[in-house]
């Protein structure tokens, strides 16, 4: 291939708008998704290109994150670094041009079809001299692209591998803090919000409550003889009774209810906007009834109930300790009555 245009041979507008786009790309909040696709969208604009894709590498792969054009179908499809230009690219550090892609050993002659990719122009994207990923255009048409496009395409990529660099780490530092928010609110076995959680969502719901004239429930509860169940089969299947617990909870509880685990074998349910107490009978009554059906881990037939207390409280400010005590207490009644049942506050056990 000939030597590239130096940049004085290319149109000063076409170089200022170039510049423009790197500096609104910089400048503008975007979330990555949305910064790549601006990019992809701009630079198709800027050559002979059917079709623009950023590639990003992940482990042994080349992985398409956004993608305009011809190739708009496609994003998420995976390359082999090993067999693909793209690949090719990355090792390389190096501008690569295909201008047929029929005739070229490097490329991903399948991918290639897939796409209709004929020809292509493909750029590293770097930060801190580490290749991240590679900007790449493509034609339905061989010999599509002239030194100009392959120019143009060089400069880009050398504004805006930087800026994508930065946004890749600005991305993995969010996903990384909302990693560490998840585990600090919930549960690491069940995915169930924790005692955390717990704590600041029922807060929230007395406030509500006391602004409505509708009934707010709190239940507490245990699985019956856990501790027979963890001594006689060992921890490793009182996890998975655990878990098998909350799946089944999960299923008859509204979406709008907050099951959570406080550890252990204890767990609680925040049901707010109930009609009348009979709703949160008949909620209790659902979880006492999916819960008794039978278990079989491991060829082992397990019996498994739960005894759940309740407190209600409807159109009044209320205190949480006390709201949390008066559920304890009345689930200490319902186990003390026989289990595989419930009850509300000071009443009298109640079996479905």
């Amino acid at each position: 291939m000939s030597q590239f245009p130096k940049p004085s041979q290319l149109n000063q507008n076409h170089l200022q708008q170039i510049i423009e786009m790197q500096a609104s790309l910089v400048s503008g909040d975007f979330a990555l998704d949305a910064f790549m696709m601006n990019v992809v969208e701009r630079v198709q604009a800027f050559t002979s290109a059917t079709g623009a894709v950023v590639e990003l590498v992940e482990d042994d792969e080349m992985v398409y994150r956004a993608a305009s054009g011809s190739v708009s179908p496609f994003i998420g499809l995976r390359l082999k670094m090993g067999a693909s230009l793209s690949g090719h690219c990355v090792r390389s550090g190096e501008v690569t041009l295909c201008e047929d892609t029929a005739l070229d050993p490097r490329v991903d002659a399948a991918a290639c079809k897939k796409v209709d990719a004929a020809s292509m122009v493909v750029v590293p994207l770097s930060r801190k001299n580490q290749v991240v990923g590679v900007l790449k255009v493509l034609s339905n048409r061989t010999h599509a692209f002239n030194e100009h496009d392959v120019y143009t395409l060089q400069l880009l990529a050398g504004l805006l591998g930087g800026a994508l660099g930065q946004q890749l780490e600005m991305h993995s530092q969010q996903q990384l803090e909302e990693k560490l928010r998840y585990m600090a609110q919930n549960d690491t076995l069940t995915g169930l919000p924790n005692r955390v959680l717990f704590n600041d969502r029922l807060l929230h719901a007395i406030a509500r409550n006391s602004r409505s004239e509708n009934f707010l429930a709190l239940m507490y509860m245990d699985i019956d003889h856990f501790k027979a169940v963890n001594d006689t089969y060992g921890h490793a299947v009182g996890d998975a009774l655990l878990q098998e617990f909350s799946r089944r909870v999960c299923a008859v509880v509204r979406k709008s209810d907050t099951f959570a685990r406080l550890g252990g074998d204890e767990f609680t349910l925040i049901a707010e906007n109930l009609r009348n107490r009979e709703e949160a009978e008949h909620i209790a009554a659902k979880i006492l009834e999916i819960v008794r059906l039978e278990w079989m881990h491991e060829g082992n037939k397990i019996h498994v109930s739960t005894s759940i207390g309740i407190a209600l409280a409807s159109g009044k400010d209320i205190n949480a300790d006390a709201f949390i005590r008066q559920a304890d207490e009345a689930l200490y009644e319902a186990k003390k009555t026989g289990r595989d049942g419930f009850r509300i506050c000071s009443e009298k056990a109640k079996n479905s």
